[in-house]
């Protein structure tokens, strides 16, 4: 039985290296080792004693080797076509007249955007004939009258118009398409704060919307959008909390717009109006001033009301809020453009009567409040000025001394991206309105302000503010048993040269020191 094994693998062997030509004869024959030897001796030893009756067994059969791969063939040519690489731009070979019919098929905006391709499409989309179509389509959308059709006989006067005299008729009407409205709505005014009595439902029926741009010193603009409005008796406080902030060192100019939303959310990729508020240039130039501050964050105030929260040790910004008076607000948020703010014409009255005697005087609304709640209102009604209380280039206003009760505490409650919150103690945000004797604002003053104390016993604060138009002292009294703040003194001074503008008067400053 050993011979017949030997047989047979002697014959699987050989088999093999048939099959797998190249393989096992390639390699380098080696030695057998000593222990292999001895069945080979032992196979050919019985092949010889073996009984001539006994069969021989035949060796399996040999499989046939695989036939040969053929030669490796040419790759196939696949008829690519062919590549031209002529720059020709052919939508310019088209004649003007196809041109100027497939931009009969585009609206307003799409228009506007296709002046600004070339030269030859900034002359066919100035054409009068496709903006009096589209002037037609936006008055059929307004207004209630036949459709304005370009007839052939007439199509000669609209051509002979100047050219973009109908673009601009085209545009007065899209862009303020409530423009004869809200300004009516305008006209009504709250007796009590003398501001526009609807300015919030107006604001919210316009679509209206604020937004934060901050350019870096390397030239990069991030824009974020408000996440949070508080509507007060006569100012709104914006919040934005969003999006990644840069540190404020790295920020050197910061603005913000007043922004129109679209009607639905298809039109969101199509440039929107933009209107400057105000444009802030954010430098060390001079002293920063801090309003308050607790165990995250201190709030960094600028012009026009701005507050800027920053993350302690970090100088990264947290958030930003802004106070907004409610004077020309509306204006200010839709008539200005995207680097020129809105100016309101200065109105001027001529004063016949005596400085030394005001029969009306003025009138002046002060409310302290933060970005959630009101903390105190108060008004003051027929306030005096004359020239004998005219001190250093301001004219002092005489206030009552009545003790005024505060609701709440004095806090400014903030949040941040992420859920992270929290209250600065003895800080606010200050909204005063100087009317005059026809209830016309004189001085409107939107401005974030902190405690300070007055004496030792940590009884007596006062909150102070000045800028080139005026000043403003409140002196607050802290009632331990009760808990509670009364305002026990207000004085506020208009500047003269202000008051000078205003009533066309000579200047008095010189006859009152």
């Amino acid at each position: 039985m050993a011979a017949g094994r030997g047989q047979f693998f002697l014959s699987l062997i050989q088999g093999l290296q048939q099959a797998r030509p190249g393989g096992l004869r390639d390699r380098k024959k080696k030695p057998a080792r000593a222990g292999r030897a001895v069945p080979e001796l032992h196979r050919q030893k019985s092949e010889n004693t073996r009984p001539a009756d006994l069969p021989v067994p035949r060796p399996p059969p040999q499989p046939h080797p695989p036939p040969p791969c053929p030669p490796p063939s040419q790759p196939s040519t696949v008829s690519m076509p062919p590549v031209f690489n002529n720059r020709e731009n052919h939508i310019e070979r088209l004649p003007p007249e196809i041109i100027l019919k497939i931009f009969s098929y585009l609206d307003a905006d799409s228009l506007l955007c296709v002046t600004f391709v070339n030269r030859q499409f900034y002359k066919l989309a100035n054409d009068n004939a496709i903006w009096y179509e589209l002037y037609a389509h936006e008055i059929e959308r307004k207004r209630w009258r036949p459709r304005l059709t370009v007839l052939p006989e007439s199509l000669a006067g609209v051509q002979d118009m100047p050219p973009g005299f109908w673009k601009r008729l085209t545009f007065r009407e899209m862009g303020c398409p409530k423009d004869t409205s809200w300004k009516k709505e305008l006209r009504h005014i709250n007796p009590y704060t003398g501001m526009p009595a609807q300015t919030q439902q107006l604001l919210g029926s316009l679509r209206v919307s604020w937004e934060i741009t901050l350019i870096q010193k390397g030239g990069q603009e991030s824009v974020y959008k408000q996440n949070h409005n508080f509507f007060s008796d006569s100012s709104v406080t914006v919040c934005w909390k969003s999006g990644m902030w840069p540190r404020i060192q790295q920020v050197s100019t910061l603005q913000l717009h007043g922004v129109i939303r679209p009607f639905t959310s298809t039109t969101t990729d199509k440039p929107q109006w933009r209107s400057l508020i105000s444009k802030i240039h954010v430098c060390r130039t001079e002293k920063w001033q801090f309003v308050g501050t607790d165990k995250l964050v201190k709030l960094l105030q600028f012009d026009e009301g701005i507050i800027v929260g920053i993350w302690r040790g970090t100088w990264t910004i947290a958030f930003i809020m802004a106070n907004l008076h409610f004077h020309k607000l509306v204006e200010r948020s839709l008539l200005g453009s995207l680097s020129c703010p809105y100016r309101p014409p200065e109105v001027t009255m001529y004063d016949d009567v005596d400085p030394d005697y005001d029969p009306q005087g003025y009138t002046v609304l002060i409310v302290l409040h933060n970005s959630v709640r009101r903390i105190m209102h108060r008004r003051y009604t027929r306030l005096l000025c004359s020239r004998d209380g005219v001190r250093d280039g301001f004219a002092r206003l005489r206030l009552t001394s009545e003790h005024t009760p505060v609701l709440g505490r004095i806090s400014f409650p903030w949040m941040a991206e992420g859920g992270l919150q929290g209250d600065i103690k003895n800080c606010c945000m200050m909204t005063v309105t100087v009317l005059d004797e026809s209830q016309r604002p004189l001085w409107c003053l939107s401005s974030a302000g902190s405690l300070l104390l007055s004496t030792y016993n940590n009884e007596q604060f006062v909150l102070l503010h000045s800028d080139a138009k005026g000043r403003v002292r409140m002196r607050f009294v802290w009632m331990q048993d009760m808990q509670q703040y009364f305002l026990i003194g207000l004085h506020v001074c208009i500047s003269v040269t202000k008051l000078n503008k205003r009533f066309m008067r000579e200047s008095c400053s010189s006859e009152g020191r």
